[in-house]
């Protein structure tokens, strides 16, 4: 009966990362094959925005859409898709990073004591490679792990917020940000309207 459990645990770790896989996969492709002939939904603001805010056209290729993409800079797309739109795209790029190297790193570590610390040696290897098998000593190694990503998620978030806190001081001191109209509002929150 374990060995069916482990099994079926098995078999449904290659299911869920293939279907994810292959969900990804399809939609990347559909994306790249439909964009091109649907500029409506794809571009719409290559035909209302100005040229200031206006993205960069895109050829017809299924690929066209990457090179842009991939050497686009931060400071373009504040004016093209706006501050927190950018913000938002340095947070998953944060996450993308920070998820990759504690992966690496967690997997290079934790895998190896797991895999040569465990007390059932005759345990299936999913069950080998996860921690409810390995007992005393062995379990520094997953304390140290979780310290050092703690700290990485800390280092992470410093530099990011640094560099958006700069992001956000050059879009404030732009001419474009002073000359419009919300910049110029003010809120008046109950607080202060009750101690007038």
């Amino acid at each position: 009966m374990l060995t069916f459990g482990c099994q079926l645990q098995q078999n449904s770790i290659f299911a869920a990362l293939g279907s994810s896989l292959g969900i990804t996969a399809v939609t990347a492709v559909i994306f790249s094959i439909v964009r091109p002939y649907n500029t409506v939904v794809y571009a719409p603001k290559l035909k209302h925005a100005d040229e200031k805010h206006a993205p960069p056209p895109l050829g017809k290729g299924i690929l066209a859409w990457v090179k842009p993409l991939w050497a686009a800079t931060e400071q373009e797309m504040v004016g093209v898709i706006g501050m927190d739109a950018t913000i938002f795209l340095r947070f998953t790029r944060m996450c993308r990073n920070l998820f990759a190297i504690m992966t690496v790193v967690g997997c290079s570590i934790m895998v190896p004591i797991n895999l040569t610390q465990s007390i059932f040696p005759e345990a299936p290897l999913f069950q080998k490679i996860t921690p409810m098998n390995v007992w005393n000593e062995a379990h520094w190694g997953t304390v140290i792990v979780a310290w050092s990503f703690c700290l990485l998620i800390c280092g992470f978030l410093w530099w990011n917020y640094k560099k958006v806190m700069l992001l956000r001081r050059q879009y404030f001191e732009s001419e474009e940000y002073q000359q419009s109209l919300h910049a110029r509002t003010l809120m008046v929150s109950l607080f202060l309207s009750l101690r007038i």
